[in-house]
């Protein structure tokens, strides 16, 4: 003959089950947080780093174009001619933003924040849609 104090001791299981299952919850949460976290910062720490060594290279670089065509125009129409090409590429950034930008960072975003999409089964037999 079951004791009046059984289930008391199953509820009281149960909550301490459910209590536990919560706090790994949480944890897990947070630790998958913090590895986001430190993915995306450390990615946007290599941008930043990578954009200000490359602009100090793209610096030098322009300076010895200009210089080079100098030789051969004169001063003032070399650098007319680095300046109108980095136009160019501005204006080609700008018509082409989200092709080299939205999307790429967009993808980057959503891989690190969003669950992969599970493949399709083959043997799917479900009724065709029309």
């Amino acid at each position: 003959m079951p004791t009046t104090d059984e289930p008391a001791n199953n509820l009281s299981g149960i909550t301490a089950s459910v209590t536990k299952y919560i706090q790994l919850l949480v944890e897990d949460t947070r630790l998958n947080v913090a590895e986001k976290l430190t993915r995306m910062l450390s990615a946007i720490a290599l941008c930043a780093l990578l954009t200000i060594i490359g602009t100090a290279a793209l610096v030098f670089i322009s300076l010895a174009v200009g210089l080079a065509l100098a030789e051969v125009l004169e001063p003032m129409w070399a650098f007319i001619i680095v300046a109108s090409f980095y136009i160019v590429v501005l204006v080609l950034l700008v018509c082409c933003r989200t092709l080299l930008l939205v999307n790429p960072i967009s993808r980057f975003i959503s891989r690190l924040l969003l669950p992969a999409p599970k493949p399709a089964a083959s043997n799917d037999q479900s009724a065709p849609v029309s």
